[in-house]
């Protein structure tokens, strides 16, 4: 028989366990720093009519909540002032989210860029002042506590919240979650697993103050999953135009992943650890004499099989196979780019954390570097080396001198030596390039085709590879890296309106634009075709490939892989390519979907 009955515990908090774990956080509190004052702020809120009157308005809310905390507040006015400011501010983000996540790629926009480094910072100060909010309630007594305990749940649900909104945001720059961001969010979700109150109920913040009411509740354990899963699937290797679509299905819980405890099961492939105050997500190899309390554990297994699930029946379903059941935000795409994304999802799973790190083992300028990006331009190129240089040699054009930079036009002397590529690593499968971004700096999204030559040497030769990984640094440097596809290519054009068994589909085109644009490629034999997005194929069907000297009937395979920019087809080529067949008639126009068109007068330099 215990010494107190158990109602008596309950009302002096004795249930709960004392609080060791605290968010290390230190703010530059003024001590007479006057509160913010909001009427202004209601007063744009109400004539904002623009996206200039949205980025003004944002501005003020910036400064306010700056202010806010530099001030020394009773927590209840703090509770206030963060629930009126994020009434404010989170529709707005909201919106700018669904507005800037249609597209995205280098280079940014100032506008774009300003509006979502504003918010970035906006939700980097609200995690600070919930993060006040939760250490108050941490070092109160058990008494005040048990009598405080939903709103410690809510200052800790906002604290994650914010996060994974600053973490989204920052994925539509190209950038990542610091350091210090995942040290605050794991010893966070250490304090609140060891107060067990990781599964309460709680209102998310889109139903306190958004229009989306599809989740009426949240679990803070779930806000923190999601946190990892966005990070494991690495969104610096996303187009920008698919990260909506993947978190959206991971924050309705069709991707999961479960957390438990060191002592649900040693580390395995399927397992990885968090430590307290870890400034690393989570690492996959234990910390030998790691002090502190016990690491929790990251389930892997249930997402790993979500994904190889969807692999898997994407491609039974290209096959002619029964119809799939599917992750819903593959669901929403064609069949094209159903497979792209479905490949890149388990590809990023598998590779990390190996390619989170990137090895910028090197820092040197290559003086005869050539870059050439995007199908259109890197077609064009094959064509000139094709031709032998023509009426200029070959890296000699205008064009060519250019591709030594990212960046055509440069604002000053200074602009255009830093818009100059450097190699920062180099292996057999990859290329780590960097450079500083400007206004002028050549476009490019994930997934765009690029040809690439290194040296003198390789001007003949251009290796072809695909945008893999757009990542923006601090210091305004871009780094991109480049996956090989082909060491050796060469520019076609394909007859779509050949034979009854063509490969292409006849939705294509129109009957004045029977020819398209293609690359044949591969490492050693050109066993590989590319083709522009937006080309409809037919697996097994012949095609015609055509070059000034020779044409030559190939059957098309299957898809090795796709991209935004292009698609990767298997070749079956037969031994002999026979000469051409030359006809009186003038070759038509060529045209596709991404608006690739080579003139009459240009089909007629073909090599």
């Amino acid at each position: 028989m215990t010494l107190f009955p158990q109602c008596l515990r309950n009302f002096l908090g004795w249930q709960y366990p004392e609080r060791q774990l605290m968010v290390s956080l230190s703010l530059p509190l003024v001590k007479a720093a006057a509160a913010p004052v909001l009427n202004d702020l209601h007063q744009l809120q109400k004539k904002r009519e623009n996206d200039e009157q949205d980025a003004e308005f944002l501005r003020l809310l910036l400064q306010k909540l700056r202010q806010l905390n530099r001030c020394r507040l009773r927590v209840a006015a703090r509770e206030e002032f963060n629930h009126t400011l994020a009434a404010l501010f989170y529709p707005l983000a909201q919106a700018k989210l669904a507005q800037y996540g249609k597209d995205g790629g280098v280079p940014d926009s100032q506008t774009r860029a300003q509006v979502l480094e504003t918010l970035i910072a906006g939700c980097a100060e609200f995690v600070n002042s919930y993060i006040v909010i939760t250490q108050y309630y941490q070092r109160c007594s058990r008494f005040r506590y048990a009598r405080s305990i939903k709103k410690s749940d809510l200052a800790s649900a906002r604290v994650l919240e914010f996060l994974k909104l600053k973490q989204s945001l920052k994925a539509l720059r190209y950038q990542e979650l610091s350091p210090r961001a995942w040290a605050f969010a794991n010893t966070l979700m250490h304090q609140i697993v060891a107060a067990g109150r990781q599964d309460e109920l709680l209102s998310p913040l889109q139903r306190s103050y958004g229009s989306d009411t599809e989740l009426e509740t949240i679990r803070v354990r779930e806000v923190y999953l999601s946190l990892h899963m966005v990070q494991r699937l690495q969104l610096s290797y996303w187009p920008v135009q698919w990260q909506t679509w993947l978190q959206r299905s991971i924050g309705l819980g069709d991707l999961k992943i479960a957390l438990g405890n060191a002592a649900s099961g040693a580390p395995s492939r399927h397992t990885s650890l968090v430590y307290c105050g870890d400034e690393q997500p989570t690492r996959f190899v234990a910390v030998p004499g790691q002090a502190g309390p016990a690491p929790l554990v990251l389930q892997w297994e249930s997402l790993q099989q979500a994904l190889t699930s969807d692999l898997a029946q994407v491609l039974r379903t290209r096959r002619g196979q029964e119809a799939a059941t599917l992750s819903r935000h593959l669901s929403l795409f064609g069949p094209t780019e159903r497979l792209a994304l479905a490949q890149l999802q388990f590809e990023r799973f598998q590779a990390y954390p190996v390619s989170a790190e990137l090895k910028l083992d090197q820092q040197r300028e290559v003086p005869d570097l050539r870059i050439f990006i995007g199908f259109q331009n890197v077609f064009a190129l094959l064509r000139h080396i094709a031709k032998g240089g023509d009426w200029k040699a070959v890296g000699e054009r205008m064009v060519d001198l250019l591709a030594r930079h990212s960046a055509v036009f440069s604002d000053d002397a200074e602009g255009s030596v830093q818009s100059s590529w450097t190699l920062r690593h180099q292996d057999e499968q990859h290329l780590c390039l960097s450079t500083q971004e400007s206004r002028h700096t050549t476009q490019m999204q994930i997934g765009d085709l690029a040809a690439f030559m290194l040296e003198q040497a390789d001007w003949h030769v251009p290796k072809l590879g695909v945008i893999q990984r757009i990542l923006r640094m601090q210091n305004g440097q871009l780094l991109i890296t480049i996956k090989l596809l082909c060491e050796n290519s060469q520019a076609v054009l394909i007859d779509s309106q050949a034979g009854q068994s063509s490969a292409i589909s006849h939705h294509n085109t129109d009957q004045r634009s029977a020819l398209l644009p293609a690359i044949l490629g591969g490492r050693e034999e050109l066993t590989q075709l590319l083709l522009p997005t937006g080309v409809r194929t037919l697996e097994e069907g012949m095609l015609l490939l055509q070059t000034r000297q020779t044409q030559e009937t190939v059957q098309l395979g299957h898809m090795i892989s796709a991209s935004k920019g292009f698609t990767l087809h298997a070749l079956r080529r037969q031994p002999q390519a026979v000469p051409a067949v030359h006809q009186a008639k003038r070759a038509p126009a060529i045209h596709t979907a991404q608006g690739l068109s080579l003139s009459e007068t240009e089909t007629g330099l073909l090599p």
